[in-house]
């Protein structure tokens, strides 16, 4: 019976996720979107935290534990209705016309345009977003031509490892502190509860950190995978020296926290967005949903099987090297969500060594000009 009210549960929360995306990257345009979804983003973060501490506020009573299950409901409830009578899903449906879909590359590309015929260099930069129709009135695409963007398989692949890194950490730090000694101390239930929170801090600050580098650099892959890459020896250096001292502890899972869920988030939101409104199906809300579901879909796959093979492995084991074996599986994860990107990355790389060629082009002929 639990099984299947988890499996319902599951199956209707899954359904916001693509929605939200869908709504904010219809109000944000590409040039501020990581940093602003990165903001927005931190809110599953601090819905961790908070879910954490009343978790872990009724964990020692077996009367109250099931009011941790009832407190969030009810508040999603509340928040469902505030959403569905207030929350306009498209600048146009409120008559505002939506925002610039393209990068600033794009817009300096069309400069050099009209520089170089010797147009006028005032010029609309978002020329092809000013169509006021509603999104929601144009059909969607179907699942195969989602699959088929550019960009959507290597970062849903992605994104698969990077969740099962972050959600084994949500689901199982709380256990892991509790197994081992702190500075010479070992913490109950509830304080490890606690404690498991800064992992998640660390988390809204690399968030919003990485959206707004992708912002700046415009390499989506190229921040993720340095992200990936930084996040592997951290794992290793928090499971080796994370209980010499509580300083050392929540300093390290801090740090740790904004490495790992930074490429997590980025992918989950702006990249989501990002590929959902690309050239393939600009304007298409329903298109930009479909991505988001395959990207984050993937990605719950992946945060389902952490905690799985997470308690496959410390099955049967006692002692300070119980989650040994699960810290070499997190660091392995952690390096193939990287790999998957590198194709993209090189594909950006030469994107920017593209934009930097074309602003010094800019100048030269601005110089000339004048």
């Amino acid at each position: 019976s639990s099984g299947i009210n988890a499996e319902y549960g599951g199956t209707f929360q899954a359904t916001g996720w693509p929605a939200v995306v869908a709504v904010i990257g219809n109000w944000v345009g590409k040039g501020s979107r990581g940093f602003i979804m990165g903001i927005w983003n931190s809110h599953t973060s601090v819905g961790n935290i908070l879910g954490g501490l009343v978790a872990a506020a009724e964990s020692d009573s077996i009367d109250t534990w099931g009011l941790s299950f009832v407190y969030p409901a009810l508040v999603i409830g509340g928040m469902g209705i505030i959403v569905f009578l207030l929350l306009p899903t498209t600048p146009q449906a409120v008559g505002i016309a939506p925002p610039s879909q393209s990068r600033r590359e794009e817009d300096e590309e069309r400069l050099v345009r009209s520089l170089q015929n010797n147009h006028s260099t005032q010029f609309d930069t978002d020329s092809d977003d000013g169509d006021m129709r509603d999104p929601n009135s144009i059909p969607g695409i179907s699942f195969l031509d989602a699959l088929a963007i550019p960009g959507v398989m290597e970062f849903a692949i992605a994104l698969f490892f990077a969740k099962l890194v972050c959600y084994t950490f949500l689901f199982c730090l709380p256990q892991y502190i509790h197994t081992i000694t702190i500075g010479g101390k070992v913490y109950d239930a509830s304080d490890s509860g606690d404690i498991a929170t800064f992992y998640d801090i660390g988390g809204i600050v690399g968030s919003i950190v990485c959206g707004l580098l992708a912002d700046k650099t415009g390499c989506n892959a190229l921040i993720c995978i340095i992200f990936q890459a930084t996040s592997v020896p951290l794992l290793y250096v928090y499971y080796s020296y994370g209980g010499t001292s509580f300083t050392a502890q929540l300093a390290i899972m801090c740090v740790l926290g904004f490495f790992s869920n930074g490429p997590y988030a980025l992918i989950t939101t702006a990249v989501s967005a990002d590929l959902g409104t690309s050239e393939h199906v600009r304007g298409n809300s329903q298109a930009l949903a479909t991505v988001s579901a395959i990207i984050d879909g993937t990605g719950s796959a992946g945060a389902t099987l952490g905690p799985y093979i997470t308690s496959v492995l410390i099955s049967g084991r006692t002692g300070p090297k119980t989650f040994e074996t699960v810290f070499y599986m997190l660091m392995g994860s952690a390096t193939v969500a990287g790999l998957c990107l590198f194709r993209l990355m090189w594909k950006e790389l030469r994107s920017l060594q593209n934009r930097i060629v074309r602003r010094e082009l800019i100048a030269n002929i601005r110089a000339h000009a004048d």
